[in-house]
C-alpha cells in the first residue's frame, strides 16, 4: 500500500518497512484525532473524548485524506500526552475494534463514527474578548513601529535583539510572548525548543544548542506542533517553514522560524494559542 507523495498531506505507508506512521486530524489547528498506521497490521486511533486505543481498518484510508497531517513520533507523543496517554513505540494489543462503512471518509464522518471515537461537536467558544482586543490593538501599534524600536525588543533576558531581517515581519504580525515548546521537524529528526513568541507569520525559539538548526534559509518541511505550558493547549500547523535568523548567546541558540501560508483555520488556531499560552511577560 502506498500513497501518492504529491498529494497534500499524504504520508507514505509501505508494507514491510517496519515503521509506524502517525497522523493527526485537526480543527482550527487543534488536534482532535491521533492515529498510528502500518499496513497491514496496525490501524489504531485515540481522541480527547476516547483516549483508549481503538482498532479501525478504515484508518488505512486516512493517509489518503488531504486533511490528515503526518507527524513525527515526538509530535504524536505530545498530542497523546495532552489526552493522558503515554505513547509507546509498539501498538496496543487486545484493543476493541470498530466496524465501519467502507471506504472510510474522514472528511465527512457519520454520527456513529464520531460517537465511536468520542468526537463531540467542535468547541467553538469565542476567545476572551479583553485579550482578543489587546491583540488587535497591538496589531495597529506594531504596524507603526519604526525598525529601530522593533530592534530594541530582545527575545529573552540578556539575549541579543532580533536581526533586521525579522523586523519587517514583526511590523505586520502581532507577536505574543508565549510559554511552551515547539516540536519542529527537520528532515527525519524532530527538534524540541522552548517557545519565546508567536505570530501568524512565525515564531522565535531558543535551544541550549542547535545541532539541527544550521543556517538561515534552512527549509523546514513542517508540520509544527506547539504545546503551551500552563494551559496544556496544543496546535498543529501543517504549513512548511524555514529558518529566518540565528543568534548564539550565553543563554543558548536563539532562532526565528517563518511559516509558509496558513489557512484560515490555522490562523484562528494561532490566535487561540496566543491567548491560552500567552506569557505574563506580555506581547509586542
Amino acid at each position: 500500500m502506498t500513497v501518492n507523495a504529491a498529494q497534500p498531506g499524504a504520508a507514505a505507508v509501505t508494507p514491510g518497512d517496519g515503521e509506524i506512521h502517525y497522523l493527526v486530524l485537526a480543527d482550527r489547528a487543534v488536534p482532535y484525532l491521533l492515529a498510528r498506521v502500518h499496513w497491514p497490521d496496525v490501524a489504531q486511533a485515540i481522541s480527547a473524548g476516547y483516549p483508549d486505543w481503538l482498532d479501525d481498518i478504515g484508518l488505512f484510508d486516512l493517509p489518503y485524506d488531504p486533511n490528515a497531517v503526518p507527524v513525527s513520533f515526538t509530535q504524536a507523543a505530545s498530542v497523546a500526552a495532552a489526552w493522558g496517554r503515554k505513547l509507546g513505540t509498539e501498538p496496543a494489543a487486545n484493543v476493541p475494534s470498530f466496524i465501519r462503512r467502507m471506504p472510510a471518509n474522514w472528511s465527512d464522518m457519520t454520527p456513529g463514527e464520531r460517537r465511536a471515537f468520542g468526537l463531540e461537536p467542535a468547541d467553538r467558544r469565542r476567545l476572551p474578548v479583553r485579550r482578543l482586543r489587546r491583540i488587535r490593538a497591538s496589531q495597529a501599534t506594531i504596524s507603526a513601529l519604526a525598525p529601530v524600536a522593533a530592534l530594541g525588543n530582545g527575545h529573552a533576558s540578556g539575549s541579543a535583539p532580533a536581526p533586521e531581517s525579522d523586523v519587517a515581519e514583526r511590523r505586520h504580525q502581532v507577536r505574543v510572548r508565549v510559554d511552551g515548546r515547539g516540536h519542529i521537524r527537520s528532515g527525519q529528526s524532530t527538534v524540541s525548543a522552548a517557545l519565546v513568541d508567536l505570530s501568524e507569520g512565525g515564531m522565535s525559539c531558543v535551544l541550549p544548542d542547535a545541532p539541527l538548526i544550521r543556517t538561515p534559509g534552512q527549509e523546514l518541511g513542517g508540520p509544527f506542533l506547539l504545546e503551551g505550558e500552563a494551559a496544556g493547549s496544543r496546535i498543529c500547523i501543517a504549513a512548511p517553514g524555514w529558518i529566518s535568523w540565528i543568534l548564539d548567546s550565553s543563554s543558548g541558540t536563539h532562532f526565528g522560524v517563518t511559516f509558509g501560508d496558513l489557512n484560515g483555520g490555522e490562523v484562528e488556531g494561532v490566535h487561540r494559542f496566543q491567548v491560552t499560552a500567552g506569557s505574563r511577560r506580555g506581547q509586542r
